[in-house]
């Protein structure tokens, strides 16, 4: 027999059209960068910080976002000098209590991931007494990740599901994507359909490393104290231009 086997036709997947992002994370880079750029002590880049997660905030909501999560403190940073961490710790608890009004106000539900019992007592209690201030609204949900890593949720996840089989809960046939997405942080949340990064890197710096499968990367030059309302809305903008893939 001659000739030659034509290849096989595959049909990609057709893309799909975007919208507004119902999940945006955020990668919040560059605030001591900005401090140093301006010749300001490291606390006032962190205190723009804040003011830039305001703003944020308000652009999420602006532009119909369902929930905002953003990346506040990961476990590398505990590497950082004593005075740094316990500038953070310090801030974090303050702004903590002093944004607890204005985000009830605006109808936004804050809630946690990863393992803030390792923080500081004050820091710790005030996120906390803002978790519960803010359980029962519903406008904008801002998922804090404090003290995270992604590769440690993956690990949890797979240590309570080892934990299950072991004692005959469930067999190991039975684990799928579904079952596994049940032990992380926050399993009633749809993965991100946008993650943006501040401060000009391309990485993800262990965040969301399971979430972000499919998720479109947006980065943008300006660090993270530079980011406002307006930068929102652009990004969403530019999200709205693509069409998102699943696969190569």
């Amino acid at each position: 027999m001659s000739g030659t086997i034509a290849p096989l036709a595959i049909e990609a997947a057709p893309p799909v059209v975007l919208a507004v992002p119902r999940h945006v994370a955020v990668i919040m880079d560059g605030n001591r960068r900005w401090a140093k750029a301006n010749g300001l002590p490291v606390a006032e880049g962190y205190k723009r910080g804040v003011a830039a997660l305001r703003e944020a905030v308000r652009g999420a909501i602006a532009q119909g976002v369902e929930r905002l999560t953003v990346y506040g403190f990961s476990t590398e940073n505990w590497q950082r000098d004593t005075s740094e961490i316990d500038i953070i710790m310090h801030l974090c608890a303050s702004a903590a209590r002093g944004e607890m009004n204005s985000l009830v106000q605006q109808g936004v539900r804050v809630e946690t991931i990863g393992d803030i019992d390792a923080f500081a007592l004050p820091a710790r209690a005030a996120v906390r007494a803002l978790v519960r201030a803010t359980a029962r609204n519903h406008r904008l949900t801002l998922t804090l990740a404090l003290n995270y890593s992604g590769r440690s949720e993956i690990v949890n996840a797979v240590q309570a599901l080892a934990r299950d089989a072991a004692a005959g809960r469930i067999q190991p046939e039975d684990i799928t994507e579904e079952t596994l997405r049940t032990r992380m942080y926050a399993p009633h949340a749809a993965d991100p359909d946008l993650l943006i990064r501040t401060g000009g890197d391309h990485r993800i710096s262990n965040f969301l490393l399971y979430q972000v499968a499919y998720t479109e990367l947006l980065t943008l030059p300006q660090p993270w104290p530079e980011f406002t309302e307006e930068t929102f809305a652009e990004a969403v903008q530019i999200f709205a231009q693509r069409q998102r893939r699943y696969g190569i």
